[in-house]
């Protein structure tokens, strides 16, 4: 009985924190604050975040904390929906969010709970055959390789591996010299997880399309960090997550997939929302084809809580503004990248120099080090970085976004420092 009433007390104060939004800041408030741009300004965004703020969080490239506004309106609406029993039609208000975020057409949006599965709607979808040739890189992250070599594997398909260049223009001209008349797909990262290398996607995608060759970005990286504007890009497919540098809900994503590309991806799995209609008691049997949008690749029950926190995370990063994010992003990683060449010889820096090429991610090796120690050691004085095994380029991969700071940055140089001595 103690246990039960314990557990029942407990249950009522949850509830109510949850019905008055008890979250720390208003975001709405407090990110209309002048002057913007300056470290108190991002101090103050900073406060919108429950992270931990003993630790040091340089790994967004992986998972992106989401701010307390996100979070609340996960809580009240699942709230809503255990209370009242409700069942809405949030996807159409979400795929109206992200539409507007990325720059393109409702009906060209899927909704899926990460970037593998995108990536996998598309791969299984085309109608690839044995020997037909898809064009990937040497610094693909598991979520992509992996669909592409299980297709390999059952179909028969040829995987070409092209090596990126040390720039733009060196890596689109290794693209161009691996396509050949097999060549049906370029497949490749918009920012790869390994350096952060920035690729001239909007070229990449118009020598595919001059060669009559579909064009399919991984985009785990470039939404909320940079500003994305998918119908300028020209690709055919973009598979894109909610839950890194948008920092929305875990377990969200999208896959776009352009109107005029849309009859060559085959739905694979079907369900209430993909057709258009059928009829099982006629004769012969009904079934009047797929949905022309993007409902036709998801279907069955969704989570549409996770929806409200993505529509919320948009309006989050639209209220500081997706420019000024982008800037801050950006200078974040290249102070730190010019801090750490500043360090002598022995840094080995992955990340592309040239501008076009960066943005918030620095990637690099120690010469004659094991570059897996210092992650140790940054972890056990409460910093979290990446240590990159991918495709065995083994570095350390930093990720900053608008919660870092310039301190927080010069702590981990600290770091850096100390296991160059050692």
């Amino acid at each position: 009985m103690s246990d039960r009433r314990n557990f029942i007390q407990k249950a009522a104060l949850l509830a109510g924190a949850f019905a008055v939004g008890n979250y720390k800041l208003n975001a709405q408030n407090i990110l209309l604050e002048k002057p913007r741009d300056d470290e108190s300004f991002w101090k103050n965004v900073r406060d919108q975040f429950p992270l931990n703020p003993e630790k040091i969080y340089l790994n967004n490239g992986t998972l992106g904390a989401s701010p307390y506004s996100v979070i609340h309106a996960v809580q009240q609406h699942m709230m809503e929906v255990d209370v009242n029993a409700s069942h809405g039609t949030l996807d159409k208000q979400v795929i109206k969010a992200l539409a507007g975020f990325l720059n393109t057409n409702e009906t060209e949006i899927s909704l899926t709970h990460n970037v593998t599965e995108g990536i996998n709607i598309v791969c299984w979808g085309l109608p690839l055959k044995a020997g037909d040739e898809v064009k990937i890189t040497n610094h693909e992250h598991a979520g992509n390789a992996s669909p592409w070599l299980n297709r390999w594997k059952i179909s028969g398909i040829k995987l070409i591996v092209v090596s990126l260049g040390n720039t733009a223009e060196e890596t689109l001209t290794n693209i161009s010299k691996a396509i050949t008349p097999k060549t049906k797909l370029i497949n490749v990262p918009h920012i790869p997880c390994t350096t952060g290398q920035v690729l001239p996607v909007k070229d990449i995608c118009t020598l595919a399309r001059t060669r009559n060759i579909w064009s399919f970005l991984d985009g785990a990286h470039p939404t909320g960090m940079i500003q994305l504007n998918l119908e300028e890009i020209g690709c055919d497919f973009y598979a894109g997550c909610c839950h890194k540098w948008l920092l929305g809900t875990k377990g969200t994503g999208f896959l776009y997939v352009a109107a005029d590309s849309r009859k060559w991806v085959q739905p694979i799995f079907a369900g209430a929302g993909v057709d258009t209609g059928w009829n099982l008691k006629s004769t012969p049997i009904i079934y009047k084809g797929y949905s022309d949008n993007g409902h036709r690749y998801y279907f069955g029950t969704q989570n549409e809580s996770l929806y409200q926190g993505i529509i919320k995370a948009i309006d989050f990063q639209q209220e500081i503004g997706r420019s000024l994010i982008e800037k801050r992003v950006k200078y974040l990683a290249n102070y730190l990248q010019q801090n750490l060449l500043s360090m002598g010889s022995k840094i080995q820096m992955l990340t592309p120099k040239e501008s076009i090429s960066k943005a918030a991610i620095i990637s690099f090796k120690i010469a004659d080090k094991d570059i897996s120690k210092l992650q140790n050691q940054c972890s056990q004085n409460n910093i979290i970085t990446r240590f990159v095994p991918e495709n065995d380029i083994n570095c350390l991969r930093i990720s900053t976004h608008i919660y870092n700071s310039i301190s927080e940055v010069d702590s981990f140089l600290t770091e850096v420092d100390k296991f160059l001595k050692t």
